[in-house]
């Protein structure tokens, strides 16, 4: 098998958000303290965290967009939702002026020295839940964090190689598709569910390397995509088990990505069982793409010549 240690380590180092994020933290900070000098949304109980691919620390290099998930627990209950993004988007355009747009679920506001902006998303208390404004002009049900707890749950279950093969998949997204639909988001969640079929580390059958976990991943994930895209299987958001999750691509691109998702599958598995560890990383090198600097993310090893002391893989041979 080739299991390329050394360089899934490396790949992981070069799809690391980096500067973005601290500069993630900083502008959700500048955001919550202007928020926060509102006497209304103080009343309301205002509490700002962080939520998206940075708080579940599945981001990769870079990071474009963060999410700032404002709960109000004591919003008034026939409070209009649309008035309430009103509300956020003046209180935020003093600071911010030209920078603030509103949209229909949310309130961006533009960081243009992170080369990032931010989403502000109020949300109201239902029940165990929250519910944000939707794009009807209703309300609809989400918990993020709650997302965010299941997944911190899923990576100890899988002794900490839930989330690494997670930014690799998301990586691999971005290499096949490219800028198209679906986003990291949609392959994050059915990463998410692939698991609960995959042995944690509790099991003698877990994936033994990175390299073994992407491969299964990426097998497990194909049949999930496929279904979806044939509308014989909704994918469903972890957080609100009845709740399907909102997909923002077409029919096209839906089955262009369970297309490209089974070919990496069945490539993935070709590599990792090949006794060639240049042409093994030669296929993981196809499939984890470049990331956001142009930098190949993967890296082919030197061959091996006679009297060589290293493997390609990183490891070197004990001799007792």
């Amino acid at each position: 098998m080739s299991i390329l240690t050394k360089q899934f380590q490396d790949a992981l180092s070069k799809i690391e958000p980096e500067k973005d994020a601290d500069h993630a933290a900083d502008a959700h900070a500048e955001v919550r303290d202007v928020l926060h000098d509102d006497a209304d949304l103080m009343e309301w109980g205002l509490h700002s965290v962080l939520i998206g691919s940075y708080r579940r620390e599945v981001s990769i290099r870079r990071v474009k967009d963060v999410d700032v998930f404002c709960e109000l627990p004591n919003l008034p209950a026939d409070h209009d939702p649309q008035d309430l993004l009103d509300k956020f988007a003046s209180l935020l355009a003093v600071e911010y002026g030209d920078r603030v747009a509103k949209n229909d679920r949310s309130v961006k506001v533009d960081f243009p020295d992170f080369d990032m902006h931010v989403d502000v998303v109020p949300a109201r208390c239902a029940d165990d839940d929250w519910e944000i404004p939707d794009r009807d002009g209703g309300w609809e049900k989400t918990h993020p964090v709650r997302f965010s707890e299941l997944s911190t749950a899923r990576n100890q279950a899988h002794n900490k190689k839930y989330v690494p093969v997670v930014k690799l998949l998301r990586q691999t997204r971005r290499a096949l598709r490219g800028d198209v639909k679906p986003g990291g988001f949609f392959v994050e969640v059915a990463a998410y569910h692939a698991f609960e079929g995959i042995p944690n580390a509790d099991s003698d059958a877990c994936p033994s390397s990175t390299a073994e976990y992407y491969t299964v991943a990426l097998e497990t994930m194909a049949p999930i995509l496929r279904d979806h895209a044939d509308n014989f299987a909704r994918l469903m958001n972890p957080a609100i088990p009845d709740q399907d999750l909102h997909v923002r691509a077409t029919q096209q691109e839906l089955d262009a990505i369970a297309d490209a998702w089974e070919q990496a599958a069945v490539d993935a598995r070709v590599a990792l069982k090949s006794t060639n560890d240049q042409d093994a990383a030669q296929t993981f090198k196809r499939l984890l793409g470049q990331n956001s600097d142009g930098d190949d993310v993967f890296e082919v090893p030197v061959a091996v010549s006679a009297g060589h002391r290293s493997l390609p893989s990183g490891e070197s041979p004990t001799f007792g």
